[in-house]
């Protein structure tokens, strides 16, 4: 036994040095080894040759300059809180463009980097998520410079916002609201086309909404604001500016904007972000949560149509969402019946909002009522599209009753009314009422 040992040691040995004495690395042999691609040959110096011709781009550029041009400064609307004089809600109202919402920009500043970035070209299919507003200024966009457009939206959406997509044109594809992304995503690919990806591309698209003092003007809607409030003059020696903006997000797209644009110019305008009841915004913002999982477990439908994230993925910035977290000073979270009620208090005092404007007036109504400064000031938000689109849905009572599933929910509902009535008469907060029955969920924190 001894000897056949010896006789293996050596012969180990023996096979250890030939190895050695070839120089022959043992990681070589045990593990796969990386091929290198075939290198393409280098263009042998001098050389000269013109890339792709780039005239049908130039001049769908041009169409959308004379778009932008005509679109102009939208209006800005001054309600008065009847309780406290000295304080204002600033409306931006975008109802009146030709796609009627705040999207009408936002879909110009997205196709013009599409096309300049070179992911449209002439006969390129576009496909884009969405719960209906950017779809349909992107239908306009899209027929403006020639291409075609389908849109990707919740099977859950108002037959008047599907009627304001395809007027321009444009299909439509109704899909659960958790698949859109994933879903306009392979149809793009299916088809050739480009998948537009608002969620992930609006920021890189936000540099198109301020060009500086070039003739072709798009300046950021804040840049506006300002502009309006002080009657175009900027050079004062005391400029009026808001001491809030608030603003609910879908993409995140609009908010991240005016926020950069605030913290660039270093405006004393704090950046506030209103989310809805269900969505992850608020602690993607304050807790930088839901950045690996996604929310859909604990969503809640209806929610607030076309603002708030939760079905759809984890909040990436970049990829799902363009919300960035940097910019924002503050986060307020409202309940969802309270933003419904919001909608119909405000057409009662002459204000015609969608969900995003409900959900923006309560936020400023509890900042009005938490700011017990002396001084007068201004809080500056968004008036995105009109409650025309919402007859059916959140200005209805029976849709509210079946849709948010509280057999309490109409009470509920009636009871926001009354606090935010009594936020306007009083000055009171609307979110301090514990009357109001706020409907729960396993998966949200208690306070």
């Amino acid at each position: 036994m001894l000897f056949i040992w010896l006789l293996y040691y050596c012969f180990s040995g023996l096979v250890y040095s030939e190895i050695s004495q070839n120089s022959v690395n043992l990681n070589t042999i045990l593990t796969p080894q990386t091929i290198e691609p075939k290198l393409p040959p280098l263009e042998i110096a001098p050389a000269d040759q013109l890339t792709e011709d780039k005239s049908w781009t130039r001049q769908q550029l041009q169409k959308l300059w004379t778009e932008r041009e005509s679109i102009g400064h939208t209006p800005i609307y001054k309600f008065t809180l009847p309780a406290r004089e000295n304080v204002q809600i600033v409306f931006k109202n975008e109802t009146g463009t030709k796609s009627g919402s705040l999207k009408h920009r936002y879909a110009w500043a997205l196709v013009t980097w599409a096309l300049i970035e070179g992911y449209i070209k002439q006969n390129t299919p576009v496909f884009e998520a969405s719960s209906g507003n950017t779809a349909a200024s992107l239908a306009y966009m899209c027929k403006l410079i020639g291409v075609k457009f389908t849109a990707i939206v919740p099977d859950t959406i108002e037959d008047v916002k599907t009627e304001h997509i395809t007027q321009w044109g444009a299909s439509v594809i109704k899909v659960p609201i958790a698949e859109r992304l994933v879903r306009a995503r392979k149809f793009a690919e299916d088809h050739n086309g480009f998948f537009m990806n608002q969620f992930g591309n609006s920021f890189l698209a936000e540099e198109f909404h301020e060009s500086g003092n070039y003739q072709f003007e798009s300046t950021n809607m804040f840049h506006e604001m300002v502009n309006q409030l002080n009657d175009g003059n900027l050079n004062g020696e005391k400029l009026l500016v808001p001491k809030y903006f608030v603003h609910a997000a879908g993409t995140g797209g609009t908010i991240t904007s005016i926020g950069r644009y605030i913290k660039k110019y270093m405006i004393n305008t704090q950046v506030v972000l209103a989310d809805t009841e269900f969505s992850v915004y608020w602690d993607y913002v304050i807790h930088s949560q839901f950045t690996n999982v996604s929310g859909n477990s604990l969503w809640v439908p209806p929610g607030m149509a076309g603002i708030g994230y939760s079905p759809d993925s984890p909040a990436i910035k970049g990829q799902t969402t363009s919300l960035d977290a940097a910019v924002i000073d503050r986060a307020l979270k409202i309940p969802d019946l309270a933003s419904t009620a919001a909608m119909q208090v405000m057409r009662k005092h002459g204000i015609n909002g969608g969900t995003s404007t409900g959900v923006n007036f309560v936020a400023a109504l509890h900042l009005a009522a938490q700011d017990t400064s002396k001084d007068g000031f201004m809080i500056a938000t968004i008036l995105a599209d009109s409650g025309d689109n919402y007859e059916t849905s959140y200005f209805n009572r029976t849709w509210i009753q079946e849709n948010f599933k509280d057999p309490d929910s109409l009470r509920s509902y009636d009871c926001w009314q009354e606090a935010i009535e009594n936020a306007l008469k009083l000055g009171i907060d609307p979110l301090s009422s514990n009357e109001c029955k706020i409907r729960k969920n396993s998966g949200v924190k208690k306070a």
